[in-house]
């Protein structure tokens, strides 16, 4: 988890609600529609508030339910570019989720970055097994966050992951 006490990030959303949106008001300047699966309420308002400040994002959707997740996007009501991923949730990890998300076929090749607080060999090594195209290590400072997210949405704006 991320320390949010040993962060000074913007206080503009104190809670995160199971879906929440933000969008650019230009979106044509734009063009990465991310979709955040993290159960941790802290966690999800920091990164949001990093991936609603950078220019290569039109929409970020913050989801604390995978299953609910899962669902908007089989049903097409979501349709990510980018998904963030926590592993270690209740019910549906971030394994569980990936094998899942993979069965729909728009999301075979969506890229999928998993974000822990696990430095585990055993974890690390999950994600190359379960198609994810790299991980990110939860950070204690805010400007680090920003720094491992920023490197993520290059890449996946540059279509770097695209196989």
């Amino acid at each position: 988890m991320i320390d949010a006490a040993a962060i000074s990030a913007p206080q503009a959303h104190d809670s995160v609600p199971p879906l929440r949106v933000a969008s650019h008001s230009n979106p044509s300047l734009w063009n990465l529609n991310v979709l955040l699966v993290e159960d941790d309420a802290a966690d999800a308002s920091l990164i949001l508030s990093v991936l609603q400040r950078h220019a290569s994002v039109s929409t970020a959707r913050a989801m604390d339910s995978p299953a609910l997740a899962l669902s908007q996007v089989a049903t097409g009501r979501i349709i990510p570019d980018l998904v963030l991923l926590d592993i270690h949730m209740p019910r549906i990890n971030g394994f569980q989720f990936l094998e899942r998300l993979r069965q729909i076929p728009s999301m075979v090749s969506v890229p999928v970055v998993f974000l822990t607080t696990s430095g585990l060999d055993r974890d690390v090594s999950e994600y190359v097994r379960g198609s994810a195209v790299s991980y990110v290590l939860k950070p204690d400072s805010y400007g680090e966050l920003q720094t491992r997210l920023d490197a993520v949405i290059k890449r996946a704006v540059s279509r770097a992951w695209i196989r």
